[in-house]
C-alpha cells in the first residue's frame, strides 16, 4: 500500500450562496443555492476537491457520518475496493437520494486523486482527447426588473461574444407565446444560436407540452428539458413521441435505473446526466454510451469544471454548460479558486491542462458561506 495516497482526511461544508435577486420558475422560487463541499486529503499532500448541488439536503453529513469513516487510512487509488465498501456500508440505505449524491462526490474525488497521482487531468486518464468544447450558455434567465426584449437584446449581446448555444428558463412564464417572443428577436439577429428549454418539471399535460413545442419548432430548439417529473414516463414518452422539438430528461437524477426506463421506453431523446448526483464518473460515461448506443443524444448538467472531463473522455457530447459568473443565476463560482467560466474564449472552453479535475475550493470562502463544517481524520 503506497503510504502518500492513504486518505488522511475527509472535510465537508454544507453551503447556502444568497443569490442577489430571487430566480421564479413558476411553481418555486430560489433566493440562494445550496451546495456540499468535499476535500480529500491523503499522507503524501494530494488534495481532491468536489462540489454538488444538494437543495439543503444533507449530502454533506451522509459524507462525514457513513462514508468518510471507510474511507479514512484506505488506499485511495485502490478505487474500486473503496467503492465496494460503500456499497456494503449502503445496503440497508439505498444507492440513490442523498446518499447518491454523497457517493458521487466520493467518487470524483477518488478519480480526482488517481488522475493527481499520475501527473495527468482527469479526461486524459480516461482515455480523452483534446479538442474545444462549445460552451451552452445558462443566460436564459429573467434579471428582476427585465422586460422580454431586455432578455433578447442580452441574449444577442452574448452572440456577438461568440456564443451560439443558450439554455432559457422557461416555466416562469406559464405560456408559450413569451418564450416565442423572446428567442424569435434573438434569432433574427443570430439566426444560427441553438437553445435549451427548461421548464422546470412544470408542465401538468403532454398536451400542455405539445401546444408549446409547436409554438416553439422553428427558433431552433434543441430540446425542451425536464417537462414533468422523470418518473411520468408514459406521459413523456406520449410528448417525446408527438413533439416536434426533442425532449431531454435528467436533471440532478440520483438513479440511473430511472434514465434507463426512460430510454428503454423511447420515452426521451435527450439524456441530461450529472455525475456529482448520479453515482460520479463511471456511471456517468455509462450512460452517455448507452444514450450514445440509442442514437440518443446526451448532455451534462452544468458542473463544468468536472463535466469537461467527462466529455472529453469520448465524443458522445458536442457542449458543456456553463453558468456565467457574471449574472445572478448560479454563485458556485464564489467558493471556486478558478471557475471553468473564466477559460472560455468565443464561445468556446479549451481542454484543462492541471492534473485530475483541477477543481480547487477558496477555503476562506467556504468558511463563509458554511452553515455546517466537519472533519474526519484517521488516529
Amino acid at each position: 500500500m503506497a503510504e502518500d495516497t492513504i486518505i488522511e482526511s475527509i472535510e465537508t461544508w454544507a453551503l447556502d450562496l444568497p443569490l442577489p435577486s430571487a430566480l421564479s420558475f413558476g411553481s418555486f422560487t430560489v433566493t440562494a443555492r445550496q451546495y456540499a463541499a468535499v476535500r480529500m486529503v491523503t499522507k503524501g499532500g494530494l488534495v481532491a476537491d468536489c462540489l454538488g448541488h444538494t437543495r439543503r439536503s444533507p449530502v454533506d453529513v451522509a459524507i462525514s457520518d457513513l462514508l468518510a469513516p471507510r474511507l479514512i487510512a484506505k488506499d485511495a487509488l485502490q478505487q474500486s475496493e473503496r467503492l465496494a465498501e460503500l456499497d456494503i456500508m449502503s445496503l440497508a440505505t439505498d444507492q440513490d437520494g442523498v446518499i447518491g449524491r454523497a457517493r458521487s462526490l466520493i467518487d470524483i474525488c477518488l478519480w480526482d486523486l488517481k488522475a493527481q497521482a499520475r501527473g495527468v487531468p482527469l479526461w486524459q486518464l480516461l482515455g480523452g482527447r483534446p479538442r474545444r468544447l462549445r460552451v451552452a450558455l445558462v443566460e436564459g434567465y429573467e434579471i428582476a426588473g427585465e422586460s422580454e426584449d431586455d432578455i433578447a437584446h442580452r441574449l444577442i449581446a452574448r452572440a456577438k461574444e461568440g456564443y451560439r448555444f443558450f439554455k432559457l428558463e422557461a416555466a416562469h412564464y406559464g405560456a408559450a407565446e413569451p418564450v416565442r417572443r423572446i428567442l424569435a428577436k434573438v434569432k433574427a439577429q443570430a439566426p444560427d444560436a441553438e437553445f435549451a428549454c427548461d421548464v422546470a418539471w412544470s408542465w401538468r399535460t403532454a398536451r400542455q407540452g405539445l401546444e408549446a413545442a409547436e409554438s416553439w419548432r422553428d427558433l431552433g430548439i434543441a430540446w425542451i428539458e425536464d417537462p414533468m417529473p422523470r418518473t411520468r414516463i408514459t406521459e413523456i414518452g406520449y410528448l417525446t413521441r408527438q413533439s416536434p422539438v426533442p425532449i431531454g430528461v435528467g436533471d440532478e437524477c440520483t438513479r440511473a435505473l430511472d434514465l434507463q426506463a426512460l430510454m428503454d421506453q423511447a420515452a426521451i431523446d435527450v439524456v441530461r446526466i450529472d455525475a456529482t448526483t448520479i453515482g460520479g464518473i463511471d456511471a456517468a460515461l455509462g450512460l452517455a454510451a448507452q444514450a450514445k448506443a440509442r442514437g440518443l443524444r446526451a448532455s451534462y448538467h452544468v458542473n463544468p469544471e468536472v463535466h469537461r472531463h467527462c466529455i472529453l473522455a469520448n465524443d458522445i457530447s458536442d457542449h458543456i454548460e456553463i453558468f456565467p459568473a457574471d449574472r445572478p443565476f448560479d454563485c458556485s463560482h464564489l467558493v471556486i479558486a478558478a471557475s471553468a467560466f473564466a477559460d472560455i474564449k468565443d464561445g468556446y472552453i479549451e481542454p484543462p491542462a492541471a492534473p485530475g479535475t483541477g477543481l480547487k475550493l477558496d477555503t476562506a470562502a467556504l468558511g463563509k458561506y458554511a452553515y455546517r463544517h466537519a472533519v474526519q481524520k484517521g488516529r
